[in-house]
């Protein structure tokens, strides 16, 4: 039986293992997928460990940078992004992948039919899933992305690296406010804060920023507040399950070669996170 993984610190909320095991028994494949609680000091230690009894596995924070220094190769958009989610162990050869901003785009054309190339994006929030989306997508050829977040030099630290990857994307940043940027001049608003966890938790913006047609995203897997504020406006909306199914169902492909049990995985999924 071949082996799969998920590290991380800590990596016990994960409801990965019930979306790539589905995934497995669905396509009749002979592998079983499980957490590996790692703290970074660890890391020197386990990763040689899990070489040699593990045919790949996942990483969540706050291992994505780090693990860069244990691989052999890395693709090339995970070089881009100096962040790694996905590990391959080929005969002790170990290869990393990004699949974080896939995930995101797969989610968007399902559920908006929306292409990457020549749209617009705001997001609110810079932190590392808002910086790998963001990169992603000027990969892809976004036409416009702004970025809004508490820390200015953070989010001017994104526009820079998004100009590194091409410079004919329009970039702009503002505090978390958002009070320089015309939200008109964007079509896809993507909320990567935390705020929205808590059952008190309000809007990142002000609601009065959006009108009906913004396609709303939340990182965040479940209705919150300010996916409930933008449907009341009319907003087409959804949450980040769609991104969450559709990069461990791209580590499944990668991983076992084959078109991964799409419905099974997102059923798993779905059901582990009702719980």
């Amino acid at each position: 039986m071949k082996k799969f993984g998920l590290i991380g610190w800590p990596v016990s909320h994960s409801v990965s293992p019930p979306m790539q095991n589905a995934g497995f028994e669905a396509a009749s494949v002979d592998a079983h997928y499980s957490l590996v609680e790692v703290s970074p000091e660890q890391m020197e230690k386990v990763i040689p460990q899990m070489k040699e009894s593990f045919n790949g596995w996942n990483c969540t924070v706050p291992h994505k940078q780090h693990i860069i220094e244990f691989l052999d190769e890395i693709d090339e958009t995970a070089k881009i992004l100096g962040s790694v989610n996905t590990v391959v162990n080929s005969n002790g050869s170990l290869k990393g992948y990004s699949t974080d901003g896939y995930g995101m785009e797969k989610s968007l054309e399902e559920s908006f039919g929306t292409p990457i190339k020549g749209e617009s994006f705001l997001f609110i929030g810079a932190g590392g899933a808002a910086r790998a989306v963001a990169l992603h997508f000027a990969l892809q050829g976004a036409a416009r992305i702004a970025i809004l977040n508490r820390t200015i030099a953070k989010a001017e630290a994104l526009q820079q690296e998004i100009t590194n990857i091409d410079k004919t994307v329009h970039t702009e940043v503002d505090t978390i406010d958002g009070s320089k940027i015309n939200t008109d001049n964007y079509n896809i608003v993507i909320q990567s804060t935390s705020i929205g966890l808590h059952a008190d938790d309000g809007s990142p913006i002000a609601i009065e920023k959006l009108n009906s047609k913004h396609l709303i995203v939340d990182m965040i897997y479940k209705d919150t507040a300010f996916l409930k504020q933008a449907k009341n406006l009319g907003c087409q909306t959804i949450d980040g399950k769609g991104m969450l199914l559709h990069q461990g169902v791209r580590a499944w492909e990668i991983w076992t070669g084959e078109e991964a049990p799409v419905e099974e995985m997102r059923a798993a999924l779905t059901q582990a996170l009702a719980l």
